[in-house]
């Protein structure tokens, strides 16, 4: 079997199940999430155990996982009311776990304390912050988010991964077919600049046509300028996450999908992308949080 024969019979699989658990929203969506940040936490940690460090996984793993639960509670039938209070919660947590990561590094008499902290804390910071926006994003009460499948942010989300899923497939095919000039050959020799333009073509006609289907409070403007920022950001968290296994020296960040590597191979682009578009469509209340408004 190709890989390209494994990678279209998870998608198979994958895709609807994906589909199924966005429609049914609450802690359903989010304990998936939850999961899948919790294995895409542990990928990252094996990559740094590749550079002889030793994370505390079990405290960043429960770090997260109290991290990503405030979200859901702080959102899950409060909807927008209940970001600020997101964001009160996650800076005493981060705080909280912070001290505790230092704390426990005292008792675990292993080399290199500092290495060992920093990246405890920043693969917690990475992937559970970045994956955080999507259980907000699911649980929107604001009426102009709110589409014409399923309840709450149910057509936003999927929209949103639509999205991210074209840009990966179109740079792919683009790129197999026509790719020539490379985009970041020091990171990732096979990505081409034809793939990433044609990535992005589709992330935005797919979060627009998304869009006028099932989110018609969304202006054709803000959802053009979603579908840009997918196909910008997420082949950036792409890359990033490239030059992280890169650095470790291996391929895929774990064999749990055939074909596709780990999750945090498949999700690398959701990083980057779920927080921006959460930024571009609560542009007003961030701003208000921060005090600039």
């Amino acid at each position: 079997m190709t890989n390209l024969t494994k990678r279209i019979a998870v998608a198979a699989v994958g895709i609807p199940l994906a589909v199924g658990v966005v429609y049914l929203g609450g802690w359903f969506f989010s304990g998936a999430i939850m999961l899948i940040a919790l294995q895409a936490l542990r990928e990252f940690y094996h990559l740094a155990e590749s550079k002889h460090a030793s994370p505390n996984q079990s405290v960043g793993l429960v770090w997260l996982l109290i991290l990503l639960l405030e979200v859901g509670l702080h959102t899950i039938g409060e909807g927008d009311w209940g970001i600020l209070g997101v964001a009160t919660v996650v800076s005493l947590l981060l705080m909280a776990g912070t001290i505790l990561t230092l704390s426990f590094e005292l008792f675990r008499a292993r080399e290199n304390a500092i290495l060992n902290t920093s990246l405890t804390a920043f693969g917690v910071l990475y992937i559970g912050l970045c994956m955080s926006p999507l259980i907000v994003l699911r649980n929107v009460s604001r009426s102009d988010l709110q589409g014409a499948w399923g309840d709450a942010g149910a057509a936003l989300v999927l929209t949103l991964f639509v999205s991210v899923w074209l840009a990966d497939t179109g740079a792919y095919f683009v790129g197999l077919s026509i790719g020539k000039h490379k985009l970041f050959p020091r990171v990732s020799p096979k990505k081409s600049w034809e793939g990433a333009i044609g990535g992005l073509v589709f992330s935005t006609l797919a979060f627009w046509g998304m869009s006028m289907w099932l989110l018609p409070g969304v202006s054709p403007i803000t959802a053009i300028i979603c579908g840009i920022a997918v196909g910008i950001v997420g082949p950036i968290g792409d890359l990033a996450e490239s030059l992280l296994k890169r650095d470790a020296v291996v391929k895929d960040s774990s064999g749990i999908l055939p074909g596709h590597g780990g999750l945090f191979d498949r999700f690398d682009s959701m990083l980057f992308a779920a927080p921006v578009v959460f930024l571009i469509l609560y542009a007003d209340k961030v701003a208000e949080i921060l005090g600039l408004k």
